[in-house]
């Protein structure tokens, strides 16, 4: 049985030598990335420079402490230390935070957040089952060294959070309704890479990032999901990133980033190359039949602008007047837009700021209105990358994440807590501020539960549903 336990302690010790070198030198090579991501953290940011250099350090130091048999024991306990404060903070981080920041690099970064937590839990109880089988007569003393190393970077980590817990509340009080019925259907799909590719009534298009050219169809009935696949008349290209939109009988399928455009019409699932190239974009709508709305970076400023393109003129016409920068002019005026079909209209909402932006189909009488929260001048840093990649720094949350109308109603999900709001209800419920669709006067808000604590990935309302996608299902209320 000895012998046992001391090959299970010296397996461990070797195990944790391997990682905490592998984690550290991964950063250190990639040292201005891993900077930034902690810099990301909504707990971290204000420490990023310390913390990542801290972090690196205490890494080293356990595996010098690991390596030496007289120091092992200690290197142990130091390993139990750091493992336990990161535990804590992956679990503060998924179930109370406003936001998740990116991975922590290396063989970590293959993991998502959910699996990250359950590794460290792993690595905490082989910890402790090695500091046990390394024995001590004075079974106080190790139960109170075992706590010590436990207790106390739970303790710091959860004080950090809490200084930092109510950095995005605002100081707007929200009139909360109940305008749906609480209980809903549910239709799960196999993976949760699904987006709204348009509507037809209650008839819904839906496409997915990994098989783009399939369209699923869910019917009125809510009872099935019918899957079609989109044919194209030209292959030839290297697809990046494939958008259909759907604005039925038309569609199209675009990859701003080859760049390529194909256009059809239902019944059939054939669409054709429009002959549009040199054209890239990161947003792209169909706001009429051979006519789109689009957000692209100009080469000359690198700044985001929006445009329309029209595909049976082959031209295109940018409008540098619409966003208008405050900082960087790219992740300052970042965000997305909502298409008013009937009043022909397009409505930009930004990601980081309280503005939206209303225009005609051809940029025409630009208007703009705030949302409620008072979020109009947020300091947004960023830093260019020794590779030319330009990350953000110290980023505010995303407070406008995903936007839909219909009739004379704009719907849109904020994830900025109000006055008397608790980070309970923002971490359980999907937050929805309702506007007058053409004044942009905030009416009132609702809340729909999030069970699953998924990421929505987008809303679409029509005459008597309310429908959210979220994770890998979407759920259809109805209003009363």
């Amino acid at each position: 049985m000895k012998s046992f336990k001391t090959i299970f302690i010296k397996g461990v010790s070797y195990f944790f030598i391997l990682l905490f070198i592998y984690a550290s030198v991964s950063k250190l090579l990639d040292f201005e990335n891993f900077q930034v991501q902690l810099a990301q953290s909504p707990m971290l940011g204000a420490y990023a420079g310390i913390v990542s250099l801290l972090v690196i350090g205490v890494e080293l130091v356990i595996v010098y402490l690991l390596v030496i048999r007289k120091f092992r024991i200690t290197g142990l306990y130091a390993a139990l230390g750091i493992m336990s404060a990161f535990t804590m903070y992956i679990y503060l981080i998924l179930n109370y935070s406003d936001s998740i920041p990116c991975s922590c690099g290396g063989i970590l970064e293959k993991m998502d957040w959910n699996q990250h937590l359950m590794f460290n839990i792993c690595c905490v109880l082989l910890l402790i089952v090695a500091i046990i089988f390394n024995g001590f007569t004075n079974r106080i003393k190790l139960m109170s060294r075992l706590a010590l190393s436990t207790i106390l970077p739970l303790l710091s980590v959860v004080l950090l959070f809490d200084i930092n817990v109510d950095e995005h509340r605002g100081s707007f009080k929200r009139y909360v309704i109940e305008p749906l019925k609480v209980e809903c259907q549910i239709l799960k799909f196999p993976m949760n890479n699904y987006y709204f590719a348009g509507s037809y009534g209650d008839s819904l298009f839906l496409a997915n990032r990994k098989t783009p050219l399939l369209l699923s169809t869910i019917t009125p009935d809510y009872n099935s999901i019918k899957l079609d696949t989109i044919r194209l008349d030209n292959y030839k290209y290297d697809f990046v990133s494939v958008t259909i939109n759907v604005l039925y009988p038309y569609f199209s399928v675009s990859d701003g980033k080859v760049p390529v455009i194909f256009e059809g019409k239902f019944p059939t699932l054939m669409a054709y190359e429009t002959g549009i190239n040199r054209l890239y974009f990161s947003r792209f709508y169909m706001i009429e039949p051979q006519k789109y709305v689009f957000k692209t970076m100009l080469v000359k400023t690198k700044e985001s602008e929006l445009g329309i393109l029209n595909t049976a003129k082959k031209e295109y016409q940018i409008f540098p007047d619409v966003l208008q920068k405050k900082t960087d002019g790219v992740f300052d005026t970042d965000g997305d837009m909502a298409i008013d079909h009937y009043n022909k209209k397009i409505i930009y909402t930004h990601f980081y700021l309280n503005e939206m932006i209303t225009a005609d189909f051809n940029f025409h009488n630009i208007q703009r209105n705030r949302t409620i929260d008072s979020l109009s001048h947020i300091a947004i840093e960023t830093k260019t990358l020794k590779n030319g990649q330009q990350k953000l720094l110290r980023s505010p949350s995303v407070i406008n994440r995903a936007q839909t109308l219909y009739d004379n109603k704009f719907y849109n999900v904020s994830n900025i807590r109000g006055k008397d709001e608790s980070l309970k209800v923002s971490r359980n419920n999907f937050i929805i501020d309702v506007y007058n669709n053409q004044t942009k006067q905030y009416l009132y808000s609702f809340y729909i539960r999030n069970h699953d604590k998924d990421k929505i990935r987008g809303i679409l309302c029509t005459k008597h549903y309310f429908y959210v996608l979220s994770g890998n299902k979407i759920s259809r209320y109805t209003f009363k």
